[in-house]
């Protein structure tokens, strides 16, 4: 699946300069069968016995008990499988960064591991859902359009503030709505901590309420995975903040939107 979905994505990796390696436990038939199957273009690389995944500290130690929560049998052929993860290796062969999973079923998605590379997103997502609450241009958008079981995604959420307009953030005293965002409950679906950008600090005379606030364009993710093909389904997004100026504060709003994604069937090669 994933090195199918990198292959998609080849074209943003290069123009972003970021040369692509997939290594595997398959040996070097298997993997040029798989590549000409899929058009895999970039270097498949064989670790067939698992000397370097073993080397590495990197063989799945927990294989059995996974396949046997997901109902799988396990084979021969499974075992000197890794861990699923990334290295990011800079132009000196040194490790920036590394991103491992222990489920051999998580992975994720070309955008997210572009912004591994690059610490930025570099991809023009196509759909994106927008509405105006007061002033503030609320968007939300998913990493793509498409989903598989089990593949790490993110909701991405931007609001636009104008100036000298600010929405509380967390942790927001009794009485203050920070901004949050909710996904209404999927079958299947499993969602994580919204992530946002850190607030700063913020008084107001006369209170002595401890504040933080947000200003200017504020861009979270939330990420979320849907251990299901539920084939096209509609992400229910709610969108909630309190908007204030330093004078006066507006009343908590709500937005809904929806997100729309198809469901692909696993690649089980």
């Amino acid at each position: 699946m994933q090195l199918v979905e990198l292959q998609e994505g080849w074209p943003t990796f290069e123009r972003a300069g970021v040369a692509v390696f997939a290594v595997s436990y398959d040996d070097v038939a298997t993997l040029r069968a798989f590549a000409d199957k899929y058009g895999i273009t970039y270097p498949l690389l064989s670790d067939e016995g698992s000397a370097a995944i073993r080397s590495l500290g990197l063989l799945n130690q927990h294989l059995e008990q996974q396949h046997a929560f997901y109902g799988v049998g396990t084979r021969d052929e499974h075992r000197g499988v890794p861990y699923p993860g990334t290295f990011v290796v800079d132009e000196l062969g040194l490790i920036r960064d590394k991103h491992f999973e222990q489920s051999f079923r998580v992975r994720p998605t070309r955008s997210i591991m572009l912004e591994w590379a690059l610490g930025r997103a570099d991809e023009v997502l196509e759909q994106t859902s927008s509405a105006v609450g007061g002033s503030i241009l609320v968007r939300t958008w998913a990493d793509k359009q498409t989903y598989r079981r089990y593949q790490q995604l993110r909701l991405h959420i931007s609001l636009l503030l104008p100036s000298g307009v600010h929405v509380y953030g967390a942790p927001a005293p009794f009485g203050y709505e920070p901004v949050s965002v909710i996904l209404e409950p999927l079958e299947g679906l499993e969602v994580g901590e919204l992530v946002l950008p850190e607030p700063r600090g913020f008084s107001v005379t006369g209170l002595d309420d401890e504040l933080v606030v947000h200003e200017g364009n504020v861009e979270g993710v939330l990420p979320f995975m849907l251990s299901q093909n539920l084939g096209e389904t509609t992400l229910k997004v709610s969108v909630s903040y309190q908007a204030c100026t330093d004078a006066v504060c507006f009343p908590p709003s709500n937005i809904k939107q929806e997100v729309i994604l198809s469901g692909l069937d696993l690649i089980r090669d």
